[in-house]
């Protein structure tokens, strides 16, 4: 018990601080904090737009991996955190249920990062060649990373709906283990947040979906993660070992 104890917490804690990092980073980025964009006259052609645009990506991109990276640890210590936790509710059935769906949603996450980080590195990586083609390369990497960040988008959707459930299954699987009305409220806040957020960027042009999603990993899941993992540090009382 006391091992799993001591991974459940070192977990939450990386889940807790990844998402944290991960949150402030890519709100830094969404508000031109680190990097100003710059501005480009409407009358420019595509190519001649994004080709103005080129250095902006490159600045923006160390934050940017910095931030996927965080997303990447967070949502990898979430799929590893999903057995030890769900064992900590004892012989609940629905813990099957919770470990299943925190896996999947850390492996839709990491998932969802790696890809978007290699298809990302290698645009930023990518010279053109001396072929005389530079417009028609610039399309391509264009229309290719938009792709990749389509898919990459509906991965972290799935990440993010799975992780909903999960959290909101923990209010219920915990019930009476010792962990507070307060603890359940703010799992069920983070689970609410997150799903409306998935649901406002899909069908809003607006960044109020990405703001409700931030609140959620950034304020609501971390305090979630951190007082389960305090909690866990006296799972050897009858309240946590019992249900």
């Amino acid at each position: 018990m006391p091992d799993r104890s001591s991974l459940v917490r070192t977990l939450l804690w990386i889940f807790a601080a990844s998402l944290v990092i991960a949150t402030v980073v890519g709100l830094g980025l969404g508000f031109d904090l680190f990097v100003s964009q710059p501005v480009i006259a409407e009358t420019l052609d595509l190519p001649t737009r994004l080709q103005e645009l080129a250095p902006f990506r490159l600045a923006r991109w160390p934050f940017d991996a910095v931030a996927t990276l965080a997303y990447v640890v967070g949502f990898g210590a979430l799929a590893l955190a999903a057995e030890p936790i769900s064992l900590l509710a004892g012989a609940d059935r629905r813990a099957g249920v919770f470990k299943s769906a925190a896996q999947m949603s850390g492996v839709l996450g990491v998932a969802a990062g790696l890809l978007y980080l290699g298809a990302a590195k290698v645009t930023i990586d990518l010279g053109y060649c001396d072929c005389g083609f530079k417009t028609e390369e610039t399309i391509s990497q264009f229309w290719a990373i938009n792709i990749v960040e389509g898919a990459t988008n509906w991965l972290g959707y799935g990440a993010v709906a799975f992780g909903a459930i999960a959290v909101a299954l923990s209010a219920l699987l915990f019930r009476g283990r010792g962990l507070s009305e307060v603890w359940r409220w703010i799992g069920g806040g983070a689970a609410i947040l997150l799903v409306l957020g998935v649901v406002l960027d899909v069908i809003v042009d607006s960044p109020i979906g990405d703001l409700l999603t931030a609140m959620a990993t950034g304020a609501l899941l971390p305090a979630w993660a951190l007082i389960l993992a305090r909690r866990s540090a006296m799972s050897d009382e009858p309240s946590m070992q019992t249900g």
